[in-house]
């Protein structure tokens, strides 16, 4: 160890290694209770689809075949910003469910393609798909129910697991930035770039527009402004035209005053 350089990169390494092992513990653990969720609820709606006639395995593949939407569907309804634009938001909305319902009906379609290929015929159900597969109601109902549940799950790890805090990655003066979630408190637009106020008074200035940071960081963080985005738990208060993050002041448009005051209360009412 008599070597600086030997001694610095274990050292480092040593640090590294205790302070991320507890992070992606607690990630690990998100991961496998989500991965439980979702196995959990492909083998109830494989249950539900035995009921039209199939086997079980023929089930499962069935229910199989629409996981890949149900997350697709979670993914791109949590990139929608209903404080922003709500008829924009609602068309996005629109789009997102007839979008996942189309691609849904045509793996339930492949998949009892794939059942007839394997057995040659359909024991117990026919040669038809039971109308139930191919009610949009009903497809719609999963997919949504499965999405709703995941989203409710991990709102109530977030809250249960304080300290499982997503990092962000990013590009600031052409080097790599990562980030947790919980240091950065907001993002203020600035022209052709932003930048992105952290705790300890530390700024980083990025290219990324503040919409698709607003998409990034999710609905935990707050639109005030066209060129303000704040994390809600960073709020200390509210005058009456500005956000207060300690001794920092945010304008508050017009356009976001209602939305911010309400938002405001409901995150002081929970704490």
């Amino acid at each position: 160890m008599s070597n600086p350089l030997i001694r610095g990169f274990f050292t480092s390494t040593v640090a590294f290694v205790c302070i991320e092992m507890p992070i992606f513990a607690t990630v690990m653990k998100q991961f496998a209770i989500h991965a439980l969720y979702w196995a959990t609820s492909l083998l109830l709606l494989a249950v539900i689809i035995c009921s039209t006639g199939y086997r079980f395995p023929e089930a499962l593949l069935l229910s199989t075949s629409l996981l890949p939407f149900a997350m697709l569907l979670r993914q791109m309804t949590a990139r929608i910003n209903f404080t922003a634009n709500r008829c924009e938001a609602v068309k996005s909305l629109l789009f997102t469910l007839f979008f996942t319902l189309t691609m849904a009906l045509l793996a339930i379609h492949l998949a009892h393609t794939a059942i007839r290929y394997i057995y040659h015929q359909m024991p117990t159900s026919g040669h038809g798909i039971p109308p139930m597969l191919l009610n949009p109601v009903f497809l719609l109902s999963m997919l949504v129910l499965l999405t709703t549940g995941d989203y409710g799950l991990g709102h109530l790890l977030r809250r249960r697991l304080p300290e499982a805090d997503e990092t962000i990655t990013f590009v600031s003066d052409r080097q790599s930035t990562t980030l947790m979630r919980s240091e950065i408190l907001y993002i203020e637009s600035c022209d052709t770039e932003v930048w992105i106020h952290a705790t300890d008074d530390r700024r980083f200035r990025n290219k990324t527009a503040i919409s698709s940071w607003a998409n990034l960081l999710g609905p935990e963080y707050l639109r005030i402004h066209r060129s303000y985005l704040v994390r809600l738990s960073a709020c200390t208060g509210m005058d009456r035209d500005n956000v207060l993050l300690g001794d920092v002041r945010l304008p508050v448009s017009r356009k976001y005053k209602a939305v911010v005051q309400q938002s405001l209360k409901a995150t002081s009412t929970n704490q």
